[in-house]
């Protein structure tokens, strides 16, 4: 009778323990759920796209083979007519010799443009005139025609006012000046033509892309093209005709970006754009102005004109492009927070007697992570904010909540750990 007794107890304390321990567990696992801090942050609508940058570019071809001496870093500021390159070559005097005829030819069309024709300088003549004599003494008659067409004006005379447009008719004589000397010493100095950026970099889309251009810029046109980067303050020789350096107008730019026409109409001509550009790994956030839309059949180009910060880009062609179209304010929580209770979206907040209550929440924007919820409405110190939900009044969840994250294990009341 004794022993059944003690095996009675033992029986009633194991199952005490057990119990007890059923209930620890329990409790732990429903009453210690993972939460978050409510604070105050922000959520964006991104639109993503391929970016083209336009510059104001001028590309400086090397007159001859040789090598070249810089100085200047690249990225560096110039002003107008400074020197920035020497390239010293032993090219024999007849390309110099051409050259300089392109020159004067282009001094002789700014000079004589309010006439009805150009009339060629007896230096530039006389140039032509030895070239003529030395293709008939080599029989090189199609060589001798094609010199005769440009005396005549049929071809380069007017290209090469156009190579030179850029230069007024000093610059001109001074380029001349340079080129002539450079017979004797094999050396011809490059000066900068306008103010702006230096840069070594080319792509050879310089000409793709013109700055003159760029309002034209239909959605074709914007397909990224095949391109070779150089780097020319890499390599100490040059060849003929090759980019050495460009200069950069640097007081703006443009940068295109190409949309489907359904994310094009949220955008408005002659309104402003935020940004952010991704570049070497940084991102950069600037303001854009809308200058044109042009619509095609599927997609649009955008045409945004910037004014600053294109000292991080001066060097880029392609870049990554977020066009921000909408920013929400207010509580910043995951969206695993949110579930709803009578109907109503809202989250569960535990307080600091470890109750925890359901308070319902105004979504103002969310992704797939996060939610921005309204702050409320004050009505007095020490009072929750409330907010309304058809025509009825209800505290919100609060800056600094501890908001539960796993709302399905919890229950509005439930006291935690």
């Amino acid at each position: 009778m004794a022993k059944r007794k003690i095996f009675g107890i033992k029986n009633f304390f194991f199952s005490f323990a057990a119990v007890c321990i059923v209930i620890y567990i329990f409790q732990n696992v429903n009453g210690s759920a993972e939460t978050m801090v409510a604070e105050n942050g922000n959520l964006e609508d991104v639109i993503k796209a391929e970016g083209i940058i336009i510059k104001d570019e001028v590309t400086y071809n090397a007159a001859a083979g040789g090598s070249v001496t810089y100085y200047y870093e690249d990225g560096a500021k110039v002003k107008e007519g400074q020197l920035v390159a020497d390239l010293s070559t032993d090219a024999n005097s007849v390309k110099i010799n051409k050259q300089v005829a392109e020159i004067q030819s282009a001094i002789d069309k700014k000079n004589n443009s309010s006439g009805n024709s150009p009339v060629l300088s007896q230096e530039t003549f006389a140039t032509y005139e030895n070239e003529i004599q030395a293709s008939i003494l080599n029989n090189e008659f199609s060589s001798m025609y094609s010199i005769v067409g440009q005396v005549n004006g049929e071809s380069d005379i007017t290209a090469f006012g156009e190579t030179y447009e850029q230069y007024n008719v000093a610059q001109l004589e001074e380029m001349k000046k340079n080129l002539t000397n450079s017979i004797s010493t094999h050396k011809v100095r490059y000066y900068s033509g306008q103010a702006g950026i230096i840069t070594y970099k080319t792509d050879g889309l310089e000409d793709v892309y013109k700055f003159e251009n760029v309002l034209e810029m239909t959605p074709s046109a914007t397909t990224e093209k095949k391109y070779t980067a150089a780097d020319k303050s890499k390599s100490e020789t040059v060849s003929e005709n090759e980019a050495i350096f460009k200069i950069i107008r640097n007081f703006d730019y443009y940068i295109t970006a190409t949309l489907d026409n359904e994310e094009a109409k949220l955008f408005e001509e002659n309104k402003y754009v935020k940004t952010r550009i991704t570049s070497d790994g940084e991102q950069h956030e600037l303001w854009g102005y809308i200058e044109k839309i042009n619509y095609g059949s599927e997609q649009s180009v955008l045409i945004l004109y910037f004014n600053d910060y294109f000292y991080k880009i001066y060097d880029k062609r392609y870049i990554n492009l977020e066009l921000i179209t909408d920013i929400y304010e207010g509580l910043k929580i995951k969206t695993e927070a949110l579930t709803k209770l009578n109907g109503m979206t809202g989250a569960y907040v535990k307080d600091a007697s470890n109750i925890i209550k359901f308070f319902p929440v105004e979504i103002v924007g969310m992704d797939e992570d996060y939610a921005i919820i309204s702050t409320g409405t004050y009505i007095g110190e020490n009072e929750r904010k409330i907010i309304t939900i058809n025509e009825k009044s209800y505290s919100t969840v609060k800056i600094f909540d501890k908001v539960i994250l796993e709302p399905e294990n919890v229950y509005d009341g439930q006291i935690a750990d």
